[in-house]
């Protein structure tokens, strides 16, 4: 299996790449087309590097790379066979977006290339689709006219801060599929606690497609054009987050000849309910579940303070923690940019603390 074929070889801005998408017939992909959003720090040309050193070959198409790479799957190493995943790959050093387009399936190519790339590489991130993102693409298809939500699939971790009227001690994952999704996935929140993990969206005779909460979109049917307006939404929340991270900064400054002290602009992260001093133990040990390491911590009672220093085993990272009961602040404790760490770390609280937390800096706040 390869990758469908584009008509051009050379793609001035990718609203012609995308235009050239818009104009496939369904019989030209194997599967639904999917496009894979990430985000990184890094300079074009390290972008570059960091797809060779993963083992991808780049083509050169103007504004997209068609890039490629040998991957091999199976239990173990005799029966391991080796398989060819291609995508069409888009990088936007001003915004650090970047996209993967393909039409070959995301529970193999897909989830055994790109996805690892995005999760476990120090430089880059998903774009994780967070229970106010997802909020954000409900809104926006409910003011369609014969829109409707046909399935979705939600889940509750076990040690989830988020409300439930019904047993909210349980781990849970609901899967459903109705014609009336739109209002069912909300009483399956307000009553079960749960959140979106993949919804697919149809707008009748218009477009259907869905979206994970990985930054995974496929695009099943209708006006690709619109498929693609709905992934910008998303793209446009998770850009504010980006710009929050980009705003902090990290430096040595020097006091005299010989000493140098640390400097840091936090990023801060806006909590839209209280933490409780109680839930501080918990989330240090979700922390240490999740690969990073808790060190120094110190937490005081009553107005809440919490504060800690975070290395993140897997971005290979670190940072210092301030936190009240509204508020996170997140001080940058290296020089080099590590908006994969910050992403993961803000999805971390996202996921564990509050779903409806928003970001801002101290220069934005004053």
């Amino acid at each position: 299996m390869t990758v469908f074929e584009v008509n051009e070889t050379d793609f001035p801005d990718l609203d012609s790449f995308n235009q050239s998408l818009s104009s496939l017939d369904s019989d030209e992909l194997n599967t639904d087309l999917y496009l894979v959003v990430g985000f990184s720090h890094l300079s074009e040309r390290e972008v570059s590097e960091l797809l060779r050193r993963r083992g991808y070959s780049l083509t050169d198409l103007g504004a997209v790379d068609k890039i490629g790479k040998t991957y091999t799957n199976g239990s173990s190493s005799d029966d391991e066979t080796e398989n060819v995943a291609e995508y069409y790959f888009h990088y936007d050093e001003e915004t650090g977006l970047m996209l993967f387009y393909t039409d070959m399936r995301k529970t193999e190519e897909i989830e055994s290339t790109v996805l690892p790339m995005l999760e476990n590489e120090p430089d880059v991130h998903y774009l994780h689709v967070s229970p106010r993102v997802f909020q954000s693409l409900r809104d926006k298809i409910e003011n369609e006219t014969h829109a409707e939500i046909p399935a979705f699939v939600a889940d509750r971790s076990e040690e989830s801060d988020f409300p439930a009227r019904i047993r909210g001690e349980y781990k849970r994952t609901i899967q459903y599929d109705g014609a009336d999704g739109i209002k069912t996935l909300t009483e399956m929140e307000t009553n079960y606690g749960v959140r979106p993990r993949n919804i697919t969206f149809e707008i009748t005779n218009k477009a259907k497609f869905r979206v994970t909460r990985k930054g995974v979109f496929a695009y099943s049917s209708g006006n690709m054009s619109r498929f693609f307006e709905y992934v910008q939404t998303a793209v446009n929340k998770a850009l504010e987050v980006k710009r929050a991270f980009d705003a902090s900064s990290f430096e040595m400054v020097s006091t005299t000849e010989s000493l140098s002290v640390p400097t840091s602009e936090p990023t801060t992260i806006h909590l839209d309910h209280t933490l409780e001093y109680n839930e501080v133990g918990a989330i240090e040990s979700r922390l240490e579940d999740e690969g990073y390491l808790v060190v120094d911590s110190f937490a005081q009672e009553g107005s809440v303070y919490f504060t800690s220093k975070i290395i993140d085993i897997k971005k290979d990272n670190k940072f210092r923690v301030e936190a009240t009961e509204d508020t996170i602040h997140v001080f940058p404790q290296e020089t080099e940019d590590n908006v994969g760490s910050f992403l993961r770390f803000y999805e971390f609280v996202e996921t564990n603390i509050d779903p409806n937390s928003t970001v801002s800096t101290a220069e934005a706040e004053g």
